[in-house]
């Protein structure tokens, strides 16, 4: 049993350290957007949320996928 307790809390805390990376990742893009936007660099803003758009297509493209070939 101990090793059970030891393994899911390894296993916790990875999952913790890997959201908070995340985290972190997601709010050094929204500030280096924000910096851009307050510098007047309206290409770079332009091309995150062309980025954001095309990830969220193919997101939504894949479920459609996923729902038309019966795997959902």
């Amino acid at each position: 049993m101990d090793d059970l307790v030891a393994s899911g809390i390894a296993v916790l805390l990875s999952l913790l350290a890997a959201a908070a990376i995340l985290i972190a990742g997601i709010v050094y893009v929204i500030l280096l957007e924000l910096h851009a936007l307050a510098n007047g660099e309206y290409l770079f803003v332009l091309g995150s949320i062309g980025v954001l758009v095309l990830l969220c297509a193919g997101y939504a493209g894949a479920g459609l996928w996923l729902h038309r070939t019966g795997r959902i």
